[in-house]
């Protein structure tokens, strides 16, 4: 389905398309059955950038799978050329908005793909540098995922910034790449914050993937003080689609989730980071359905904002749909200086 003329265009944050092409038999990136940012989702949305993320869990070969992903993120611009687009400086970012393709910007999701529990830290910096070569730009990088990992905490642990997470952001100092706070105990956010000013670090710092505690009581939702120190930051608070992180019975929480991040200051900071993943072999089978109907796939996006007519003016759905994303990157991504 082509969108209408009246389409917003969509930048999401935050998708597993990566991590699907690497791990799944047979994966294809237009699959609409197995994963909701399918290419033809992607297009039947109107999302002109879609942000993919390199996520390992932390264990035994997550360096590995980090690679292979950094590699397919670099074979989907050669071989879905006609389909997707790298959005390497600003001119590529503005002409999104008008392209009919999308552009794709990679992140990493959890830094033990960087750095296995049992190796030398030097190793991070070097695989670093190796994925940037291959994907030539990364949006963010989130120290950790669920549980707790040589840098830090993640949101099921109690764990703060470790001596390993400390090396990390001071390496990460200038390097115009985000730290996200997604999967952050709170202790590890608090410890980040606290660090970068602290140190005096020129780091930005996002949620690419989360919603409001205060909507929804769960650790991968963001308590509104931490919520308030992004957007004092200018940095961006992406809305998770999971019904795990909304409501569980509710699918209309999603439209109380953002206009709760209008209500506390968040205008500039708010956008969209869906997490679709390829939900099929997931070992948690109480979660069925992982997306409420309404949300099941990038296809739905116009919808929602449909949805949010009468709840937020014409500017405001803009600056959620695209606007906040484009002036986040234009501001800490690109050196206009240089590009």
């Amino acid at each position: 389905m082509i969108p209408d003329r009246d389409a917003h265009p969509i930048f999401d944050m935050h998708c597993d398309l990566l991590v699907y092409l690497a791990s799944v038999k047979g994966a294809h990136p237009a699959n609409k059955e197995d994963i909701g940012c399918a290419i033809p989702h992607l297009q039947e949305g109107n999302v002109k950038l879609q942000v993919l993320a390199i996520y390992t869990s932390t264990e035994k070969g997550s360096a590995d799978l980090a690679r292979k992903q950094a590699e397919i993120f670099r074979q989907l611009l050669r071989d879905e050329n006609q389909f997707f687009t790298p959005l390497a400086g600003p001119k590529q970012l503005h002409g999104a908005l008008g392209s009919k393709k999308t552009g794709i910007l990679a992140a990493i999701e959890n830094v033990s793909g960087l750095c296995e529990e049992d190796e030398p830290l030097e190793q991070t910096f070097t695989r670093l540098e190796q994925i940037l070569q291959k994907t030539e730009r990364l949006l963010y990088l989130s120290l950790t995922h669920h549980g707790e990992n040589r840098f830090g905490g993640g949101n099921s642990s109690k764990s703060g910034l470790k001596d390993d997470g400390k090396v990390l952001m001071d390496y990460l100092d200038g390097r115009r790449i985000a730290v996200d706070l997604s999967h952050t105990s709170t202790t590890l956010a608090h410890d980040i914050l606290d660090y970068i000013d602290r140190k005096g670090l020129n780091i930005p710092v996002i949620a690419s993937h989360s919603n409001f505690r205060a909507v929804y009581d769960h650790d991968r939702n963001l308590s509104d003080e931490i919520a308030t120190e992004i957007i004092r930051r200018k940095g961006l608070i992406g809305m998770n689609f999971l019904r795990n992180f909304l409501h569980p019975d509710d699918p209309k929480m999603l439209t109380q989730h953002i206009q709760h991040g209008f209500e506390m200051g968040a205008k500039d900071a708010l956008c969209f980071g869906a997490d679709f993943f390829c939900w099929k072999y997931h070992p948690d089978k109480s979660r069925i359905p992982f997306f409420f109907k309404e949300h099941e796939h990038a296809g739905k996006y116009q919808e929602i904002l449909r949805q949010l007519n009468g709840i937020l003016n014409g500017e405001e759905q803009k600056a959620l749909a695209f606007r906040n994303v484009t002036n986040f990157i234009q501001r800490n991504l690109y050196d206009l200086q240089r590009t």
